[in-house]
């Protein structure tokens, strides 16, 4: 993936959005299972924030998937900013936002 432009937000907007999901993308694993529990239940359409590219990004789920030979410990997932689709799980994860 080349570098992200599209919905690229400071690590300060982050904050405001979800403390918590800065600190667990910091490093701050503790806050696994709080993150977690939150993209275990994301839906496919909703706005979410992810760390990407060493950046906080914006991003929409385009996909879920949990009846793939990937999805050991959770479902597939993917986001996409517009111009380009990840998957999250398993790293990043995404948290659900309300504004995006």
């Amino acid at each position: 993936m080349d570098t992200l432009t599209q919905g690229v937000i400071s690590r300060e907007d982050a904050l405001k959005i979800s403390p918590d999901y800065v600190r667990y993308a910091e490093g701050d694993f503790d806050l696994y299972e709080k993150i977690y529990a939150k993209f275990s239940k994301l839906k496919k359409g909703q706005r979410v924030l992810t760390f990407s590219d060493r950046k906080f990004v914006l991003a929409k789920v385009t996909s879920i998937n949990s009846n793939d030979f990937r999805a050991v410990d959770g479902p597939v997932v993917r986001v996409s900013n517009g111009e380009y689709s990840w998957r999250v799980d398993g790293d990043g994860y995404a948290y659900p936002v309300n504004k995006a």
